[in-house]
């Protein structure tokens, strides 16, 4: 369907989202449109009703998907039908009106700090430049916050040693500045000094290719896992457990989502749900009631 393709070329080179986000705007609609032909028989997704559309999110529900799978699903839609209206491909808006399942409040998975610290104080990592890159890049990801994808694409000469940051280019390609602390930093350098390929990739596989999304992955989870009793022990997880442990211990919520690459502090304010857990455990260990029981 040319619409669609238009669409998807516009999410790589206009708004340069990620290939891993790109699939799944691909797969949505794919999905979506598959639907709408089999079951009402349209040539194209602009021709949705909301009725049709209400009728597609009870087979998903049919299909026991989850309700913030579903919610992913009619999000991608959305995106596209704005586009499409601009475009004058669409007039009007089939999602107005069309209720969706409720989603579960569920706070992020954190690692505690004390695992943490027993992760970098241990003997998990090996020695030699194998283990030495993972504690490199554990490090980063931990004291940084970056994401999955953003560590993928993290190039040599995107390191400032001589200011202490990294260059990190985030969603939409926006770019920030990340500082480093000095023992991340010569463990990253040491890194590149160390291993036998030479690479512009900041961080490389065993055999001295770019990192891929399922290798580190596997290298996170294997650690976190031997620490932690975490059932989820992902990249992401690592992120919520640096804004985490930053507010815990009195950062401001702005630096925080600056430093995360947030576009607005509504994306942060969930961190915050963990500090305030903190707060209530400090508060009931204090003797401030001092009423009489």
């Amino acid at each position: 369907m040319p619409i669609i393709l238009d669409f998807i070329n516009h999410l790589k080179k206009e708004r340069r989202l990620s290939d891993h986000t790109i699939r799944n705007y691909s797969s949505d609609l794919a999905q979506i449109s598959q639907y709408m032909s089999d079951e009402f028989e349209l040539s194209s997704i602009c021709y949705v009703k909301p009725e049709y559309l209400r009728s597609f999110i009870v087979s998903l529900m049919k299909e026991s998907k989850s309700p913030r799978s579903i919610h992913r699903k009619i999000s991608s839609y959305r995106t596209f039908v704005k586009y499409a209206r601009r475009q004058g491909a669409m007039k009007g808006n089939p999602i107005e009106g069309v209720v969706l399942p409720k989603l579960e409040k569920r706070l992020p998975n954190v690692v505690p700090e004390h695992a943490m610290d027993s992760l970098f104080s241990s003997e998990l990592f090996s020695d030699d430049w194998f283990g030495r890159r993972d504690e490199a890049m554990l490090g980063l990801l931990y004291e940084t916050g970056l994401r999955r994808s953003e560590l993928i694409s993290l190039k040599v000469s995107d390191l400032d040693s001589a200011r202490k940051v990294l260059k990190v280019f985030g969603k939409g390609a926006k770019e920030r500045m990340v500082p480093l602390l000095s023992k991340t930093l010569k463990a990253i350098e040491n890194h590149i000094e160390e291993r036998p390929f030479t690479s512009e990739n900041l961080f490389i596989t065993d055999k001295g290719s770019e990192l891929n999304p399922s290798f580190v992955y596997r290298k996170v989870n294997f650690y976190l896992s031997e620490v932690s009793t975490l059932q989820m022990c992902s990249p992401h997880v690592l992120r919520h457990t640096f804004a985490t442990h930053l507010l815990n211990n009195g950062a401001e919520l702005a630096a925080v989502k600056d430093l995360l690459g947030h576009a607005s502090l509504a994306s942060t304010q969930v961190y915050t749900h963990h500090t305030m857990a903190k707060l209530k455990e400090f508060h009931r260990s204090t003797p401030l009631d001092r009423r009489k029981k």
